[in-house]
């Protein structure tokens, strides 16, 4: 399989600890995967225009080697991906863990927690987050950061007036906010 860079460049040097990478391929898209034996580090659409920079983050704060090996995390988060495309299941269980500011944690936990098949505003969930509706352009590049597409779901969270931007384009957003009001 072909990696839209080279994850080697992306890898810390003289490590031991391994980060098993895999690609999903389903309708909306190829999907790439990454996980140790705990953890989902990474969830992004092959071609999103963030991927190399979640992957880089990933194994700096890691100081790890990506694999090009499915693992039994990866092997059960592509279960849970074809139930959720399915429609058969509204929330993820393996467990994630993420990189960035204090910020942009508040809000991923705030959108782990969305409800499947709704949407909230940038600015409604800035005020959720005790903040005014000013912040709603910080909440945005929060989501333009997120390392796990669909899980924390960021496509949940639009514009006043439109569906607002999204990382792997306007069209998945669509689809994805589609395809679950289609299970709802």
């Amino acid at each position: 399989m072909e990696f839209p860079f080279n994850l080697k460049k992306s890898s810390a040097s003289s490590t031991n600890t391994k980060v098993y990478v895999a690609t999903f391929d389903f309708e909306i898209g190829m999907i790439m995967a990454a996980g140790d034996d705990e953890f989902l580090y990474i969830v992004a659409f092959k071609d999103s225009k963030n991927v190399k920079d979640i992957f880089v983050k990933v194994a700096k704060e890691l100081s790890c080697e990506f694999v090009n090996k499915k693992n039994k995390l990866l092997e059960n988060f592509e279960v849970e991906l074809k139930d959720y495309f399915d429609g058969k299941l509204k929330n993820f269980s393996i467990p994630i863990k993420f990189f960035g500011t204090d910020f942009q944690k508040e809000v991923w936990d705030l959108l782990y927690k969305q409800d499947y098949g709704t949407t909230q505003t940038y600015g409604d969930l800035a005020k959720a987050l005790g903040r005014s509706g000013s912040h709603a352009r910080a909440i945005g590049a929060a989501c333009g950061a997120n390392g796990h597409i669909i899980v924390i779901p960021c496509h949940r969270i639009v514009a006043s007036g439109s569906k607002g931007g999204f990382s792997s384009g306007g069209d998945r957003k669509e689809w994805l906010l589609q395809h679950e009001h289609k299970y709802s």
